[in-house]
């Protein structure tokens, strides 16, 4: 057996606390039946030296110290088989005893004498005659006020004895049998209720980065083993999660940025094939440059991204008024909106209230946030189309149900950037915030995006407490609704 091992000690743990309870239990049983036989003992014994001393000292009473057996066979109808009398006067000399003491004495102290001369009782254990144990009462008699005579009464101890050695022989003998059958049996427990810790161990031994989709199997009782196996196969089913987002990142990324090393090497080759003009050079490294651009792009986007993932990226959170915050950004953007001819309107709801709309934001992070959903929107949008942006101020209850209502602020600001794009398919929907995700590659590219602009968007959202979400249908255009944490200053 591994002494180290969870069932050992968890036998080991049974068994001990059994036998502590049982040991405890031997005990208090031991000991009150001792004393509730030492003390039915004593009461009999003080009951028969009270009815002598009652009977001797009564003037109506003929008893007759001379024989005692028969003074109290004759005139108490009395017969104390197994006891043991013996009437001694005030200074201790003994006067008459009964017949079954023959020649042999009742032994008595200096301490019962000393007790007996202040009018106390004494009991005491006493194993002089013959070897015998007897419990012994040396009770004082008094007249006017004077000790007279003592009464001394005396009964084997023997059946006491042999009782509580049989008792204590039995424990012996029943505690540990207990505890070793207790023991074979806190064994095949602790092994019946561990098996299917083994099986999440076997299993869990068997699974690695290349079957991750594997599962310990459930258990039909709902118990602490069956919640701690759901409990894996979730963090397993995560695991298996974030090792298929890193292969299909992994994937993006080098495809991402093997596409401008693949132009610039196709174009420097060709540059080099034969003399060229100046002119064509000038081209060359134009395009050159306009690929590194791109790479550079991908590469800080990736390098934003990592550094939140880890909680690098502090924010300085600081009081926006968002209306003429996005209405400046707005103005900025209608410069790349001009070549198509997309018109940006702002839609302001605050009138609707007395409060203005603010947030505790990062402002430089909040600047990036707008910008990239209002360019994506001049990006997807056709010519002589158009973006409207709506503020308004929204409660709680109409905020993402599964966020913890503790951590729900009392209201929200509600930012709505819809524009009449291409829209999005439905399928594609839930995808969009993922890194690299494109709904069109070719002409994404041609756009120069590096589809990491609506993961940022979200990793800033959610930054601030917020969430962001996207409706949208095909032909029709999209709308992204961002809605961050109300702040009052």
């Amino acid at each position: 057996m591994d002494f180290r091992s969870l069932r050992f000690k968890l036998t080991l743990w049974y068994v001990l606390i059994l036998g502590i309870l049982l040991i405890s239990f031997s005990s208090f049983l031991y000991l009150t039946l001792s004393r509730s036989l030492y003390r039915d003992v004593d009461h009999k014994l003080r009951s028969l030296a009270e009815l002598i001393a009652s009977e001797s000292t009564s003037p109506l009473s003929k008893f007759d110290f001379g024989s005692i057996d028969q003074t109290l066979e004759t005139s108490m109808n009395l017969k104390p088989i197994g006891k043991f009398i013996q009437v001694l006067d005030e200074s201790g000399r003994i006067g008459r005893r009964s017949e079954n003491l023959k020649s042999a004495r009742l032994p008595i102290s200096l301490n019962a004498l000393r007790n007996a001369s202040k009018g106390l009782i004494t009991y005491e254990t006493n194993r002089s005659l013959r070897n015998t144990p007897l419990r012994i009462i040396t009770y004082p008699v008094k007249e006017q006020n004077h000790v007279t005579k003592m009464i001394q009464v005396a009964s084997s101890l023997e059946d006491v004895e042999d009782a509580l050695n049989t008792l204590l022989i039995i424990l012996l003998v029943t505690v540990p049998s207990i505890l070793l059958i207790a023991s074979l049996g806190g064994q095949f427990l602790a092994h019946k209720a561990l098996k299917p810790v083994d099986r999440v161990t076997q299993t869990a031994r068997m699974i690695t980065s290349q079957n991750l989709n594997q599962r310990i199997q459930t258990l039909k009782v709902k118990d602490e083993i069956s919640r701690l196996i759901d409990t894996f196969n979730e963090m397993i089913s995560r695991l298996d999660q974030s090792f298929r987002q890193i292969k299909q990142f992994t994937t993006d990324a080098s495809h991402e940025l093997k596409t401008p090393l693949t132009i610039l090497k196709g174009e420097v080759e060709v540059a080099l094939r034969k003399k060229r003009q100046l002119h064509e050079y000038e081209q060359i490294l134009e395009s050159n440059l306009e690929e590194i651009d791109r790479m550079s792009k991908i590469v800080e986007d990736l390098l934003l991204l990592s550094r939140a993932d880890i909680g690098e990226i502090r924010l300085n959170r600081e009081d926006i008024h968002l209306t003429p915050f996005i209405s400046g950004l707005t103005e900025q953007m209608k410069i790349l909106a001009q070549p198509k001819n997309i018109r940006i309107q702002i839609s302001n709801h605050e009138a609707e209230h007395e409060e203005e709309l603010h947030i505790l934001g990062d402002t430089l992070r909040m600047r990036e946030l707008f910008i990239n959903l209002i360019e994506n929107g001049i990006k997807y949008t056709e010519a002589g189309g158009s973006i409207l942006i709506t503020l308004k101020k929204e409660m709680n209850g109409s905020v993402n149900p599964l966020m913890p209502k503790e951590k729900k602020p009392a209201a929200f600001v509600k930012i709505i950037i819809a524009d009449t794009g291409i829209g999005i398919a439905k399928e594609d929907q839930e995808k969009i915030f993922n890194r690299f995700f494109r709904v069109d590659k070719a002409r994404s590219r041609e756009q120069g995006g590096s589809g990491l602009g609506l993961s940022i968007c979200k990793w800033i959202v959610e930054a601030h407490q917020g969430e962001i979400t996207v409706e949208s249908e095909p032909g029709k255009g999209s709308a992204f609704i961002v809605r961050l944490p109300f702040y009052s200053p």
